[in-house]
């Protein structure tokens, strides 16, 4: 028994508008590129090849412009610096009234820590045995 024929692969690529169709008659466009058989697949690397090649290439581009770490500054609210040193928010209060521990900021009523007052206030406090 002898295999039915397939009919030819035809495959329109249209430069104006990219769209692959497939057709089993040809037909002849102003910008249309036919190709059939073997050679569709060779024309359709050949259209995507050039397509990827006119498209402009994107870089992440940065919204803002990094700052040096040393001009940030980082500040802990009473509660933070309570959590971080497993004390009472009532201890620091009564360390700021005798003048003890850390310095630290008022600004519009709120009490602030820095943080490099804080890692130096910890610094200070080390206490280092000698034997």
């Amino acid at each position: 028994m002898k295999p039915a024929a397939c009919p030819a692969l035809v495959v329109n690529i249209d430069c104006a508008s990219p769209k692959l169709t497939r057709s089993d008659s040809t037909y002849k466009s102003g910008n249309s590129v036919q190709t059939s058989g073997a050679t569709s697949l060779d024309a359709l690397s050949s259209g995507i090849a050039k397509t990827a090649a006119n498209e402009p290439k994107f870089e992440p581009q940065h919204l803002a412009p990094e700052v040096p770490a040393e001009t940030t500054r980082e500040l802990l609210t009473e509660k933070m610096l309570a959590d971080r040193w497993v004390c009472s928010v009532a201890r620091l209060q009564r360390w700021r009234t005798v003048g003890e521990g850390p310095q630290y900021l008022k600004i519009v009523g709120k009490v602030l820590y820095r943080l490099k007052d804080i890692e130096a206030y910890e610094e200070a406090c080390l206490i280092r045995k000698v034997f």
